[in-house]
């Protein structure tokens, strides 16, 4: 290692303990222990655009939470763009350098679950390999998106059922563009020098069949190591062996797990590094990073300029090449446009596909996903096959039983841009919560088709029913959640969906419905809605129900005429787009002094705010019980002549 590269990796660790120091939390250890490798990368390896960090054929470069301060770092270094205070402003509420991942100036993908990055990264690789098959198409040496996916994590992101389903998908697909660089602990102790868990990762990665690599933590074996893995023909996983902390009194001290340096330590360090300041930076650190970046890459931007140039005169390539760009997809939909005979009747998730594949015909960057359920959720492209290796343009991904590791690798997909649905039933929310939570986190464009709704239509008979799962979709912030009854409102939420560009769930039941009297797509971005008007006069009630239970609410309504009740029926499509709207317009639709009901075959929870009160509020309270749907509705209540009785009896109070 020469002094410039000694001097410009210690500059590299000093500006991330800084951060880590300043912040008042992060990892010493880790940084002391990685610092050669995000050298190595950025200054040998990396191919980018200093001047421009949205260059389209940029190395993706994807980091757990721990290694930030690195990342940063590097950006600092490398491109021309970012300022000090950015550094210095690390994790604090203004700084554009999110301490959790968040997606921020940098526009790279992160996570807040440290399995996610590992999942996250193969769908940013599996993206690359779609955009290059669909140039390909139209010319079979075209290299305008051959970019490598590097994902830099710690042994423990490598211990979840989600990253080894994630990278079990990697290896059938062999996503050779793919690297990951892992930092292993040799020692394997914490801070009170207890011995900890340390798995060998060799075997298990080599049994998936990817190119494993072993190295120890100096500059040179690295630099070989990733040199190798950029031309595998498999995905590759550099395994690099260190001693958190080995080279310094300093640096051994405490073992440096999960903790900043004290301020003597790090005065000690910039004496030994010859750093006067806090996040200073040496001129000639500067100099030789712009000198190596410039002499490296210089002649492969301006040759990729030319292809660029060149590949844009074909219009097939040009839509690819702005949809790299603009990181979107900009679709409309007029419900006007969709005609609906008034005598339709089909299953709603037959309802949901048709609508769906309306959408993704205007756009080549919609992909479905699901984990072996489309047989069951019927939300896929008709008109597309499955994505594999001998297919890298079909439009269906299909996961088998990976549900964990489908949610992050959509999730990567969706942070390039693809407009992405992913599609199960109810029951597997909680397996992808944590997705859900980072997509809403990053206002990433990506969707969930959760069916079979309710006990009253799955297919699932006597086996686990959704219980609490709509409410919990419910509470996560930023995340549009639509339950629509018809297809009526089924189109509405696709209209809904492309003027919005924002994260969603649609809960989508399996039961036969026809085109509901009284329901309008144009009124889904309202959120709810009178479906059922009362007559003229005193209105005695009002029930709020969607989904699969509208039907039933109206059918109710219906027969409680005989006792010249008038009732209100309104469909909450969307509690999320209910609660934006004015306090005026929530108040003449649900008038706080008529009595209200909720109808729902789930928890009723969430609805309870809007019933008058727990009383009214009807639904299930408890897990479900086994046998066939009439005998579930006994024994819940919830058959048509007790929700009467019940509506009855309170009425008269």
């Amino acid at each position: 290692m020469s002094k410039i590269d000694e001097k410009i990796i210690n500059n590299i660790k000093m500006l991330s303990l800084d951060m880590v120091y300043k912040s008042g939390s992060g990892d010493a250890g880790v940084i002391f222990s990685c610092a050669n490798v995000f050298y190595s990368l950025f200054m040998n390896h990396l191919i980018f655009d200093p001047n421009n960090r949205d260059f389209i054929n940029r190395d993706r470069v994807i980091v757990t939470n721990r290694l930030l301060p690195l990342f940063y770092s590097c950006q600092y270094l490398f491109y021309k763009d970012m300022v000090i205070d950015d550094l210095k402003d690390y994790k604090l509420f203004k700084s554009p350098l999110s301490g959790n991942g968040k997606k921020s100036l940098l526009n790279q993908v992160g996570s807040l679950i440290n399995s996610d990055v590992v999942s996250s990264s193969v769908g940013v690789s599996l993206g690359r390999e779609y955009l290059n098959g669909l140039l390909n198409i139209e010319d079979n040496k075209n290299k305008l998106v051959n970019y490598k996916t590097y994902s830099l994590i710690t042994l423990d992101e490598l211990m979840s059922g989600s990253a080894y389903e994630a990278m079990s998908f990697a290896s059938v697909e062999n996503l050779n563009n793919l690297i990951f660089i892992v930092i292993k602990d040799e020692v394997g102790k914490d801070s009170s020098n207890k011995e900890t868990f340390n798995e060998d990762l060799t075997d298990r990665f080599i049994a998936l069949n990817f190119n494993v690599i072993e190295v120890n933590d100096n500059l040179n074996s690295i630099d070989g190591a990733i040199s190798d893995a950029k031309n595998s023909k498999k995905p590759s996983i550099i395994i690099v062996k260190s001693l958190y902390g080995k080279s310094s009194k300093i640096e051994n001290s405490n073992r440096l797990y999960n903790k900043p340096l004290s301020e003597s330590e790090m005065d000690e360090l910039r004496g030994k590094y010859g750093l006067a300041n806090p996040f200073y930076v040496a001129d000639e650190v500067i100099k030789e990073i712009r000198k190596n970046t410039s002499k490296r890459l210089s002649k492969y931007l301006i040759n990729y300029q030319t292809s660029l140039q060149e590949g844009i005169k074909d219009l097939k390539i040009k839509e690819i090449i702005d949809f790299l760009t603009s990181q979107k997809v900009n679709i409309e939909i007029n419900p006007d446009n969709i005609k609906i005979n008034d005598n339709y009747e089909e299953e709603l998730l037959k309802s949901n596909s048709k609508i769906l594949n309306l959408v993704a015909s205007k756009s080549p960057f919609i992909i479905c996903a699901s984990d072996d359920n489309f047989l069951y959720t019927l939300a896929s492209i008709k008109k597309s096959g499955i994505m594999n290796k001998e297919n890298r343009t079909g439009r269906n991904i299909l996961f088998g039983n990976r549900t964990l590791g489908m949610g992050g690798i959509c999730l990567g997909l969706a942070s390039l841009g693809f407009k992405v649905f992913v599609s199960t039933p109810l029951i597997n929310e909680s397996l992808l919560k944590n997705t859900i939570r980072v997509a809403a986190l990053n206002n990433i464009d990506l969707n969930f088709i959760f069916t079979q709704d309710s006990f009253t239509n799955s297919y699932l008979d006597n086996e686990f029913h959704p219980d609490n799962e709509i409410n919990d979709l419910r509470s996560i912030n930023n995340l549009v959640v639509y339950r629509p009854c018809d297809i009526n409102e089924v189109v509405g939420v696709y209209n809904a969906l492309t003027k919005l560009n924002k994260p969603s769930s649609i809960i989508i039941g399996s039961d036969i419905v026809g085109k509901l009297k009284g329901t309008n797509e144009k009124y889904v971005l309202a959120g709810a809605y009178r479906v059922k008007k009362e007559n003229d006069g005193l209105i005695d009630a009002i029930i709020v129900s969607s989904g699969s239970e509208v039907l039933k609410a109206l059918k109710i309504i219906e027969e409680l005429k005989q006792y010249d009740l008038n009732i209100r029926l309104v469909s909450l499509v969307s509690t999320t787009l209910f609660k934006m709207q004015s306090e005026k317009y929530q108040n003449m639709l649900l008038p706080k002094d008529i009595k209200t009901f909720t109808l729902e075959f789930g928890s009723p929870t969430y609805l309870e705010k809007y019933a008058t009160n727990k009383e009214y509020a009807l639904g299930v309270s408890e897990f479900f019980v086994g046998g066939n749907k009439e005998e579930k509705l006994n024994y819940y209540n919830l058959n048509d002549d007790a929700i009467k009785a019940k509506i009855l009896e309170l009425l008269k109070k």
